[in-house]
């Protein structure tokens, strides 16, 4: 019996005696034949037209602002995990959904509002208007079963998009605030130091020598957030965990990235009083930020080790058990 074929699709007939040992696995699979191809790239030409607006807008905002300099890679990390689905993802059965019609028809004219005179002020919600529209093709043209593997890649994108200035500032504040606070209450440990928090600020005065020292946004710990964040949904997505593994491992994220904010923060402090303020600002700020988003990474990877053990002392202690009752 012949294949029967369809628009970049190959079917085999389970009564078909040539595949009759073939495992039992999904009827359609995706065939990237040259046609297929051909469409694909003409479907995403045509995004990236009418999108490059908010396209370069985005590339130039990752090259120039260096909190979200890490946005240069999330398309690519992306494209990462949806290789590492690929065979679920090319065994699922693709059937356009016409639900994505009226999605794709509300972003594309939600975004040409957003270009007009009257929506430029709601200009920050055009790259996730655009991702409304990427999702909505996806399900036009593979259906809604393909998001099974392929929504983590899709929302993964959301790491790349600018927070606006003032939900960002809403964000960091707090963690300023928390950053300040636990350096004054290490510092106050030292003789001879008095020192005061005032807001987001430190001010000290050792041996009559006085400062103050400003915890600013780029000290708040969003930068290593959003990284470690990002980070964790990668590892629980492609490692091959529990669900509740997984849950730790994303919730994990925020604390150990403030926690290690605070150590940046009160290594700071300490070298700008006790060495030199020329420690805390410039490369050696920089050098230290850097060391310490390896600290948390390492953090991190400790927890995924841990976690990772406690299953296998598990899984090891029942087969102990397993074993010892059979010997009886």
């Amino acid at each position: 019996m012949t294949p029967a074929r369809g628009a970049g699709l190959v079917w085999f007939s389970k009564q078909d005696p040539m595949h009759a040992s073939m495992p039992l696995t999904p009827p359609w699979r995706i065939a990237f034949d040259r046609e297929s191809q051909f469409k694909a790239t003409v479907v995403a030409a045509g995004f990236v037209a009418f999108f490059w607006v908010t396209l370069s807008s985005l590339f130039q905002t990752w090259i120039s602002d260096p909190d979200w300099s890490h946005g240069v890679i999330i398309p690519f990390f992306s494209a990462y995990l949806v290789s590492q689905r690929w065979d679920q993802i090319r065994n699922t059965p693709v059937v356009g959904a016409w639900l994505g019609l009226p999605l794709l028809l509300f972003s594309l004219v939600g975004y040409a509002f957003f270009l007009t005179p009257v929506g430029l002020s709601f200009g920050n919600f055009r790259p996730y208007v655009m991702l409304l529209a990427l999702g909505s093709i996806v399900i036009l043209l593979c259906g809604v079963r393909s998001l099974k593997y392929g929504w983590v890649p899709l929302a993964y994108l959301l790491f790349a998009i600018p927070i606006p200035k003032g939900i960002y500032y809403i964000l960091t504040d707090p963690l300023r605030r928390i950053a300040a606070k636990a350096a004054t209450a290490v510092l106050s440990a030292v003789p001879s130091l008095q020192v005061e928090r005032v807001g987001s600020m430190v001010e000290y005065n050792y041996l009559g020598k006085i400062g103050t020292i400003g915890v600013a946004d780029a000290c708040s710990g969003m930068r290593s957030t959003i990284t470690l964040c990002a980070l964790g949904v990668a590892v629980a997505y492609i490692t091959d965990r529990t669900w509740w593994q997984r849950l730790i491992l994303i919730l994990a994220c925020i604390p150990i990235a403030t926690f290690c904010n605070i150590v940046r923060v009160v290594i700071t402090c300490f070298l700008h009083i006790f060495v030199h303020p020329k420690y805390a600002e410039g490369t050696y700020h920089m050098g230290l930020g850097l060391a310490v988003l390896l600290l948390a990474f390492g953090i991190f990877s400790g927890l995924g080790w841990i976690l990772s053990n406690l299953v296998v002392e598990a899984d090891e202690d029942g087969e102990a058990s397993a074993a010892a009752g059979g010997g009886a």
